[in-house]
Order: C-alpha cells, then sequence, then structure tokens
C-alpha cells in the first residue's frame, strides 16, 4: 500500500514551498503531498504571526485526512496548530520542531537551535519547556534573515548557518545542530561540510525529512496519537469559520 504524507505550508506566500521541493522525498510506495494556507499571514516570525495560521492550517488538516492522507506534516518550526489538529483529525499530526527535538535528545547530549531570527528565542524556549526537553537545550544562533529573504543568495544563507552552527559547537556546547526554519529545507548538506572541515563531527538535523520519514513510520506501525491526550472537542456552536466536515464529522465519530 502507497502511504500518503500530507505536508501543510502554514502561511500564505505562494513559492515559498512548492511540492517540487519535497518530492525527492518520494519512493514508489511514499506519496507527498502539499497545500498552503487560503488565509493567514505571509509568514511565521512571531506569536502573533503564528497564531494567525492555525485556523486555516486546521482546516487543511481536515481537508486532507479527508481526502486519503495518512499523516500531515506541518511545514514550520513553531508547529503551528500542532495539538488542534490532533484533537480534529485521527491521523497521526507531526510538528517539525518537536520531531526535531526528540531526534537530537536521541542523537546527542546536547543540541543548538539555528534560526531566521533573533526574536523568535522567546518563541523556541517556550517549546522546548513545553516539550520537556530543556535539559539537553544549549544554545540558539540566529542569522539574522527574514524568511521572505532566505532563498535570495544561497550561498550567503549557506555561509551564515554554517558560521553560526560551528558557533553553537564550539561555544555552546552542542552535539548536534537543528536547522530552525523549515525554509532552511537541504542546507544540512552544506553545513555538514563545513562542520566537518572544522574538525566538528555533529549531526545536522533537516526537519522536514525527517518528519515525512518518522510520520511514514508512524503509519506502517499503526501508531497515531492517543485520545486521551488529545480528545476529540466538544460540539459546540461555531461562527466565523469554515471548517469541513465540522462539527457534523466529530458527531459522526463519537456515534461510531
Amino acid at each position: 500500500m502507497k502511504t500518503v504524507i500530507h505536508t501543510i505550508t502554514p502561511i500564505i506566500t505562494q513559492g515559498i514551498r512548492q511540492l517540487d521541493d519535497i518530492r525527492e522525498l518520494e519512493r514508489p510506495d511514499l506519496e507527498v503531498r502539499h497545500s498552503i494556507l487560503d488565509k493567514g499571514p505571509a509568514s511565521i516570525e512571531s506569536e502573533f504571526d503564528e497564531a494567525l495560521s492555525v485556523p486555516d492550517t486546521i482546516k487543511k488538516a481536515i481537508e486532507a485526512e479527508q481526502d486519503g492522507a495518512h499523516a500531515i506534516v506541518i511545514d514550520c518550526m513553531g508547529d503551528p496548530g500542532l495539538d488542534a489538529c490532533r484533537e480534529v483529525v485521527s491521523i497521526p499530526v507531526l510538528g517539525p520542531c518537536q520531531t526535531s527535538m526528540y531526534a537530537a535528545g536521541m542523537l546527542a547530549h546536547s543540541f543548538g537551535f539555528i534560526t531566521v531570527l533573533g526574536r523568535l528565542r522567546p518563541l523556541i524556549d517556550n517549546m522546548v519547556s513545553k516539550y520537556g526537553i530543556d535539559a539537553k537545550y544549549v544554545s540558539f544562533q540566529a542569522i539574522n534573515i527574514p524568511v521572505l529573504e532566505i532563498s535570495h543568495d544561497p550561498a550567503k544563507l549557506n555561509e551564515a548557518l554554517t558560521e553560526k552552527a560551528i558557533l553553537s559547537v564550539q561555544q555552546d556546547g552542542a552535539d548536534a545542530i537543528i536547522l530552525g526554519c523549515t525554509g532552511f529545507l537541504g542546507c544540512a548538506v552544506a553545513m555538514r561540510r563545513g562542520l566537518l572541515d572544522a574538525g566538528l563531527d555533529v549531526p545536522v538535523i533537516d526537519p522536514i525529512p525527517l518528519a515525512v520519514h518518522v510520520a511514514e513510520a508512524l503509519v506502517k506501525t499503526g501508531l497515531s496519537h492517543s485520545r486521551r491526550t488529545w480528545p476529540l472537542p466538544d460540539i459546540k456552536g461555531l461562527a466565523g469559520y469554515d471548517m469541513p466536515g465540522f462539527p457534523g464529522t466529530m458527531k459522526q465519530r463519537e456515534v461510531a
């Protein structure tokens, strides 16, 4: 059976993520689908942006399950709407930040997080605490290039990321590096090479490929999130939001 993983890019900016960007992850038995928001922010660089992205992210998750996806990956390191999406769908939903942090915890005793802007540090600090991995989080670095500009100069981007990765290892004691923006997709190869050239043999985690393959593994082993942790929302009135099958879908599931 072919496994279908649906990625949701939780912003409205066309072209910032295209299906071709992740098509190389596909195999004859693995299909990767993609959607982008109709309503929400142009990019996510704050708690405010993240909050605006959540309603349509939930809608896209419901649609993905209805269209036959076996698992969902939210294409943003803020993991926007992760808990809410788990409440309203039955298939696995992965956030690349949570997935990457837990993988880093398996691969090393400590990890560093490298992202776009320094202003994101409180958001990331809060997520680390929420995910219960504070003891392994030793470094936060930012390249100070906004999300909508990271594709303008790939060479400059890779140089900046590698420089921060070396600092994270040598100065802060990180034994693994997490790319802190899914827009850095593909940069791990150059960073790994630069770290090795500096004599630093540490893993560099590219969150989207990791999350897609972990999602596939969950599907193949028949695992999904616990309904005791993420129970279905109560049935109640809802105004101002277009949620396909909501609450009808959940009423049907509840009766079943």
